[in-house]
């Protein structure tokens, strides 16, 4: 009695880090939606991408999403240059653009199951692309014209639905297995995984921004600022915790009720993990070991990135820089003079 090994299939969702309507002919993400895949008559944004991956010697067909439970049909609303002006809803639809083929489809979310390959299910070729990309766009039933530029629109249900995805492994689908997302855990009984994937980037039922007609958003970026206090006595952190600055952090271009992250890292001039006072203009001089505090984090160890999270958009975000744990022995046996540690304070998008 024979068997059949099938090999490993895995896939990944990123979605859009944020959500923004074009025009369809402004719109494009390479490789798999080249300018050009939609009209300029569609009002268009991009939601996330699917990429599939097989073994090398693996074969798949059909691939589609499942357990998605919308409707068809999802609703935005907000003001229009037609129909008499004011609020109205429209009807937008979910479409699919993947490698393999050069037409934008549709994708039917009010049914069991939908299509990443096509809207046409006569049509069954293996999937030969590795990777299978698939990019997932809202696009507008009306005309793009009767939209008006620089102005956003809701989604009134305020949720995109969550999905997950199955393939056949042979072109007459006798056998078919769903394929696991983003490090899903599959039930070894054939049903659904107990997390779909959530469209919005925030998670499932997580309402969406008003989403903006126009050119993208201006990127996040982050500034540091390093308030510097005043010189210290020695003696002063044997048993305390001095602060010696003032980590600010502006967060631009960044949107009024959300929060940002980074990651920030802290280096001295010896490259290690430690950190030390020595006499000054002599970074190689004799050395008194110190712990670096950084908000409520103790110990902070050199060349190592620590979350800063919470940060808002409004104001500057502060958190005090701190030493403590200086030894009276080592600072007895110590030369006169001024000592002193240049420490390179560096932040890293998670963006």
């Amino acid at each position: 009695m024979g068997s059949t090994l099938f090999g490993a299939i895995t896939a990944t969702y990123s979605p859009a880090s944020y959500l923004n309507f074009k025009r369809g002919d402004e719109v494009s993400r390479l490789p798999a939606t080249p300018l050009g895949t939609f009209s300029s008559d569609k009002l268009v944004a991009y939601l996330g991408t699917i990429i599939i991956t097989r073994d090398g010697g693996d074969a798949y067909y059909r691939p589609v999403l499942v357990n998605y439970d919308n409707a068809a049909a999802i609703y935005v609303r907000g003001p229009l240059s037609g129909w008499g002006g004011g609020i109205h809803d429209t009807q937008f639809y979910v479409y699919a653009k993947n490698t393999m083929r050069s037409e934008a489809h549709p994708l039917w979310l009010a049914q069991s199951e939908a299509n990443l390959y096509n809207d046409d299910w006569n049509l069954n070729p293996q999937i030969t692309d590795n990777p299978f990309i698939v990019d997932l766009f809202l696009v507008s039933h009306h005309p793009a014209s009767l939209y008006i530029e620089d102005e956003s629109y809701t989604l009134p249900q305020g949720a995109l639905g969550s999905f997950n995805v199955k393939v056949s492994r042979d072109s007459n689908h006798n056998n078919r297995e769903f394929v696991p997302v983003n490090g899903q855990s599959i039930p070894p009984d054939g049903t659904p995984p107990a997390d779909p994937i959530p469209i919005p980037e925030a998670g499932s039922g997580a309402p969406i921004p008003e989403i903006p007609y126009g050119d993208d958003p201006l990127p996040i970026m982050f500034q540091i600022n390093i308030i510097e206090n005043s010189p210290f006595i020695l003696s002063q952190a044997y048993n305390n915790d001095v602060k010696v600055a003032t980590a600010e952090l502006i967060v631009v271009n960044g949107e009024e009720g959300q929060t940002y992250s980074v990651e920030i890292k802290f280096t001295n001039p010896q490259n290690s993990n430690t950190f030390s006072l020595r006499p000054k203009d002599k970074p190689n001089g004799y050395a008194i070991p110190y712990r670096l505090k950084f908000g409520s984090i103790n110990n902070v160890v050199g060349n190592t990135l620590y979350d800063w999270d919470n940060l808002s958009p409004v104001g500057a975000n502060s958190k005090d820089i701190k030493i403590y744990d200086i030894s009276k022995t080592v600072v007895d046996n110590a030369p006169a003079g001024i000592f002193e540690d240049t420490i390179l304070v560096e932040i890293f998008s998670t963006y």
